[in-house]
């Protein structure tokens, strides 16, 4: 998910119906999954939406820093918001056919910092296909950058 979506009394009345329904009505699953399916369409265009948004706030700043990687890290508001890791310096990224690994510099405590150094460790990987950031996990005071394609 992508934001906290929010029910209306009906639809949450549908969904709780619908359940019940099933479990003592012995409603076939079938009706029921249209009925929960229908009742959730309005989550689920609040639920696209914010990805849209999202989406379309991460490609300005890909735009604007002047990037070629794809943030993917969804789970990431804003990407001018401080990053949880402590303490790192550097982004290490060792590309999917086991070349060397690069390591490059983090400057600042943003998101976008690591943004840019991730844009920059794919760059000078020279691998071109798996441009998609999606994770960094902390291994001592350095991020290894995980990619996909």
């Amino acid at each position: 998910m992508n934001c906290d979506v929010m029910l209306t009394a009906e639809e949450f009345k549908t969904i709780h119906n619908t359940l019940w329904a099933m479990e003592y009505q012995g409603m076939d699953s079938k009706t029921a999954a249209e009925k929960i399916r229908g009742a959730l369409a309005g989550a689920y265009a609040q639920e696209s939406k914010a990805f849209s948004a999202k989406s379309d706030n991460f490609d300005q700043v890909k735009k604007d820093l002047g990037l070629s990687a794809i943030w993917s890290i969804y789970e990431v508001e804003n990407l001018s918001d401080r990053h949880p890791f402590e303490d790192v310096t550097t982004v290490t990224y060792k590309n999917h056919w086991g070349t060397k690994p690069v390591v490059v510099p983090i400057n600042g405590a943003t998101w976008a910092a690591l943004y840019v150094a991730g844009n920059a460790a794919i760059r000078d990987s020279g691998d071109d296909h798996h441009v998609f950031i999606e994770q960094f996990k902390k291994v001592g005071d350095t991020l290894v950058m995980h990619t996909g394609s």
